[in-house]
């Protein structure tokens, strides 16, 4: 057969067989990116991912994309920075180590997930997206997502309603103010305000043309509307870090490559920045709800943040070296929770105190190393793209990786500000898109990609990377349908749908056993019917099963105060008062100054015909600020009162 290459033609075997390479090596790139953005994007549409069966649908396009590296695995350097990924590998491996070993499985478990996808995020960006082109079309899909976010915030914001995407319901705890496709209006705040400064660096730092610019202007100015519209005071005060943040970051800039113009940017600066404020402050008082948030900043040493962390202080003395593990705030918060806090402390507020708390002092430490080798490693790009491009290129006004840092750093300075009095890295989505931007502080993108061989920690991180996104492929695979039919059974149940609840329960149990939540709504189901019902054996059968449920559910979450008095009012209704009284005693005793268990026991003692007990009770109640009392029976909602419109918002 004719050969279709010259005889001699071996230069240009090898040249198509590069280009050829090349171009395989552009189409995995693209896959990498698809998977991702599409991750990032579809987590901000459940909600945030805030429940497994939400996040765990982009948990498993990062772990698809991350074992999908195991092909690219000799793909050529691009020499990351050795000292960012040590410290992510360190930060990602002690987390999930801790989370192994943690007390209580079913609490740990939302923390191993994230730190294992964040990780994936990191790497993937690191390692197998450097240009910066790659990451200029994820920022614009973001930028996508942030538009849908601010719209559906305007509606809500305009309405006062609990209007959500694709079939999700808010509770009306947070009113007129807007929350976007997120559940928590702080949550929407963290994510808008990383935008805002991210577009901002764009149409100041960015290549892209004027028309191009002006668009990202007006996207920071929307989004920083859209951060008014929450009423997130942490929001508001950590969108003025970034500002000066920013501000900082470009006159430094301007100092390096333009000294003579340093002052008049100063001036310029100074001058932009304050009237943005005041147009801000202004802006904000024509609107009744941001004026009132803004006033409570000034009482912001009233708010009952103060007693959460006073709360994690105390846990993090019980344990103070590894902490008392992932996830066990939600029950340490509840035992050393202050009486002026009468909602479920789920976090500290305050992701410094809830990770030195959780993980102690070997957590925070290997936290902060993360924080600081990234943000020195940020700062010295910026400095490296800057003396090298815009000052020896002529012409040059600016560039996308520059812009890239500088939105980046600003955005963490954000974070680093919002993290004192919130939990946004613990919201799934918000955390993913932080693992993004330290991603593109550790590897700029600036580096032209190398033929020389991966140096040990690349390679090294390249391995970890794939076994990660393999694991985290099959470990959500396995567990979705569990997770998915645990949730529907919760939604049943909230719906007054019980038989459906009951059979969604018990599919979930029957694919994971281990599942304390699916236990408690399928007792909720049970003990609804019973008391519907009116014959005596027929209630009597479905409060047994309540109570069989309700027990395996302790059985692998002891400390969870929902399961201990939902038994004792079913052991109530099967006269069984001895364990009754035991079971309310034990609900206090996880919750000592939560008002509603005094209610709860309060109950049971009129039944067992103690009313001077019942008298001091309601008074005990009371004194802590319970209310509602008069409403306790077999019949009232399906868990004790609290503050997260998590736990009754998602379908």
């Amino acid at each position: 057969m004719a050969n279709y290459f010259p005889a001699a033609g071996c230069h240009e075997l090898a040249v198509a067989k590069h280009a050829f390479f090349c171009q395989c090596q552009h189409a995995v790139q693209f896959a990498y990116l698809a998977l991702l953005t599409a991750a990032l994007v579809l987590i901000q549409c459940l909600i945030g991912g805030t429940r497994l069966a939400y996040s765990f649908p982009a948990y498993a396009l990062v772990g698809l994309a991350a074992g999908l590296s195991l092909f690219s695995f000799r793909k050529p350097t691009v020499k990351p920075a050795p000292l960012c990924l040590y410290s992510t590998l360190l930060l990602a491996g002690y987390v999930v180590v801790r989370a192994w070993f943690s007390p209580n499985a079913y609490l740990s478990q939302a923390d191993a997930f994230l730190a294992v996808g964040a990780l994936g995020v990191y790497l993937l960006t690191a390692l197998y997206l450097p240009q910066t082109l790659h990451r200029n079309w994820l920022v614009g899909a973001l930028f996508a997502v942030a538009i849908a976010h601010i719209i559906v915030g305007a509606l809500q914001f305009k309405d006062g309603a609990g209007f959500m995407l694709f079939g999700f319901t808010r509770g009306g705890a947070y009113g007129s103010r807007a929350s976007g496709m997120l559940v928590c209006p702080n949550h929407l705040a963290g994510f808008l305000e990383a935008m805002a400064l991210l577009a901002l660096s764009i149409a100041f730092w960015g290549r892209w043309r004027l028309p191009t610019k002006m668009a990202a202007g007006y996207m920071a100015l929307f989004c920083f509307v859209g951060v008014a519209m929450t009423g997130s005071r942490g929001g508001y005060l950590s969108c003025v870090v970034g500002l000066l943040a920013f501000a900082a970051l470009s006159l430094w800039i301007v100092w390096i490559y333009d000294r003579q113009r340093f002052v008049l940017t100063v001036v310029a600066t100074v001058l932009a920045v304050g009237l943005l404020l005041t147009g801000a402050v202004q802006f904000m008082q024509h609107s009744t709800v941001m004026k009132q948030r803004m006033s409570q900043i000034e009482t912001a040493s009233e708010d009952i943040r103060w007693y959460n962390w006073l709360a994690a202080i105390d846990q993090f003395k019980t344990s103070p070296l590894l902490g008392t593990g992932a996830g066990t705030h939600l029950y340490y918060g509840r035992l050393f929770r202050r009486p002026q806090i009468q909602v479920d402390p789920e976090h500290s507020h305050n992701d410094y105190l809830e990770m030195l708390a959780e993980y102690g002092i070997v957590g925070e430490a290997l936290a902060i190393f993360f924080l600081v080798v990234h943000i020195a490693r940020g700062l010295a790009l910026a400095r490296q793209v800057t003396t090298r491009r815009i000052c020896n290129i002529p012409g040059m006004g600016g560039s996308d990786t520059l812009a890239l840092l500088v939105g980046g750093l600003s955005a963490v300075a954000a974070l680093l500000a919002h993290s004192v009095v919130d939990f946004n890295l613990h919201i799934p989505g918000n955390a993913l898109l932080f693992a993004f931007f330290f991603a593109v502080l550790g590897s700029s993108g600036m580096e032209k990609i190398s033929e020389e061989r991966a140096s040990r920690p690349e390679a090294f991180a390249r391995g970890v990377l794939a076994l990660a996104g393999m694991g985290l492929l099959a470990t959500v695979t396995l567990r979705y349908e569990a997770e998915y039919l645990s949730n529907r059974a919760r939604v049943a149940f909230e719906h007054g749908e019980l038989e459906e609840c009951t059979e969604c329960a018990e599919r979930a149990i029957e694919k994971n056993p281990a599942n304390p939540q699916t236990y408690f709504f399928l007792g909720e189901a049970c003990r609804a019917t019973g008391a519907m019902l009116v014959g005596y054996e027929t209630r009597q059968n479905y409060f047994n099963q309540a109570i069989e449920a309700y027990r395996k559910g302790i059985n692998y979450f002891p400390q969870n105060e929902n399961l201990w008095i939902r038994l004792g009012q079913c052991l109530d209704a099967t006269e069984a008062f001895d364990q009754a009284q035991q079971a309310y005693l034990n609900a206090i005793a996880s919750d000592p100054n939560l008002g509603i268990l005094y209610g709860y026991y309060a109950a049971h003692l009129r039944l067992v015909g103690d009313l001077e007990g019942a008298g001091q009770c309601d008074a005990a109640a009371r004194e802590l600020g319970a209310v509602g009392l008069e409403n306790i029976g077999m019949g009232e909602e399906p868990s004790l009162r609290n503050s997260s419109v998590q736990e009754k918002s998602s379908p």
